[in-house]
């Protein structure tokens, strides 16, 4: 199976590693097809752009609420960079309007913080039926 790049972006390096750690313990246990994923960091919207530049990960997880620039504007910069970007929006502000907003310029799904294991898995669930399409 080809290897796959995931972006997470979260200005919390906390956060940003028990993504990674729940999404490695999902490939371990075999609740997915992919097991190979490469990971890149940001925890600022303009590291998180220069990256999304380079390296085009198939998908995102990304942060809402960033220090130097607003997640929403992220998500509609990477979609027109890569229209076919798989964007899981992450926020302890899960307001309506979020939501919606999210969803409405592209994301493919929208988890609230804190998080649970089996909430990534179901993004990553979705993102491997979007990728069989």
């Amino acid at each position: 199976m080809a290897e796959r790049k995931i972006l997470l972006v979260d200005d919390v390096d906390y956060t940003r590693q028990l993504l990674r750690n729940n999404i490695m313990a999902i490939c371990q246990s075999g609740k997915i097809q992919h097991r190979n994923f490469t990971f890149y960091n940001a925890g600022k919207a303009s590291a998180a752009m220069d990256l999304f530049s380079l390296q085009l990960p198939g998908i995102v997880f990304l942060d809402i609420e960033l220090p130097d620039a607003s997640g929403l504007e992220l998500l509609k910069k990477f979609k027109a960079l890569k229209p076919d970007c798989f964007i899981v929006m992450v926020s302890g502000v899960s307001t309506l309007d979020n939501v919606k907003q999210s969803i409405a310029d592209g994301a493919a799904s929208f988890i609230v913080k804190p998080f649970t294991g089996d909430k990534i898995l179901a993004a990553l669930r979705l993102y491997e039926r979007y990728l069989a399409q």
